[in-house]
């Protein structure tokens, strides 16, 4: 999978479990032992940090990505930039094949 399409998938798997954790804050909370709040208090600090972590991965994996096209386009340009060299030496030696120049020439007529 591509960078474009992990970072959709991640964003759209935290927005589903932010809804979620929404979601499940706005409903009473009925507890049966004095325990459960400090339970829920610390499932909701773990989902926080999950999401920071998630949003946090997806961050680095965006400047991953940017630095990799970014890479890429100058290598790009490297490689034409090569080839126009190449190119330009080749038609160089070409043209001095073609124009014949005295010294190199067969002699004709004897």
């Amino acid at each position: 999978m591509n960078a474009i399409l992990k970072t959709a998938v991640a964003l759209s798997s935290m927005f589903v479990l932010l809804s979620h954790a929404q979601a499940g804050s706005n409903e009473p909370v009925e507890t049966t032992t004095s325990t459960a709040p400090g339970v829920v208090g610390k499932v909701e600090k773990a989902v926080v940090r999950g999401a920071k972590a998630a949003a946090s991965g997806i961050e680095h994996g965006v400047k991953a990505a940017a630095s990799g096209i970014e890479r890429g386009a100058k290598a790009t340009a490297r490689g034409i930039e090569h080839g126009a060299k190449a190119t330009a030496s080749a038609a160089g030696r070409v043209a001095n094949k073609a124009g014949g120049s005295p010294a190199s020439s067969p002699a004709t007529g004897k």
